[in-house]
């Protein structure tokens, strides 16, 4: 490589690096179509974006906004929400994410290993169970 070219290459590396890259909005990958949020409580929905963006998600009749930090990092927290559903959630920023058949009841989170099943027919008082 001669001078010239490494010179070029050099102003080509430094004004790129200098101009910013535009950052979409995104919702964390566990938010999209088909969730389930928690009912009764103000659900937290987060994501990234530019730093310094403002955010906004919509669900129904709630929204929440929330600003991305230095880092771009953002979180909202929606509701608290009552049951219900099917929903179509919407992020807002720079563009807009829409999620949905989103539903709004009981979460829960179960897990367990496979050798810890037992049929209620062998639990003591088994026809009681």
């Amino acid at each position: 490589m001669r001078c010239s070219d490494f010179a070029r290459l050099s102003v080509w590396c430094l004004a790129l690096a200098a101009s910013p890259l535009a950052a979409e909005t995104r919702p964390a990958g566990i938010f999209g179509d088909n969730m389930v949020l928690q009912c009764g409580v103000k659900a937290p929905i987060w994501g990234t974006a530019d730093a310094g963006q403002q955010v906004t998600v919509a669900l129904g009749t709630h929204r929440a906004e929330a600003t991305a930090g230095q880092d771009g990092k953002w979180l909202a927290r929606l509701g608290p929400l009552p049951a219900g559903g099917p929903f179509e959630m919407t992020i807002t920023g720079k563009n807009t994410v829409t999620c949905k058949n989103v539903m709004v009841g009981e979460v829960w989170v179960c897990s367990g290993q496979s050798n810890m099943q037992m049929p209620v027919a062998e639990c003591k008082n088994a026809s009681e169970e």
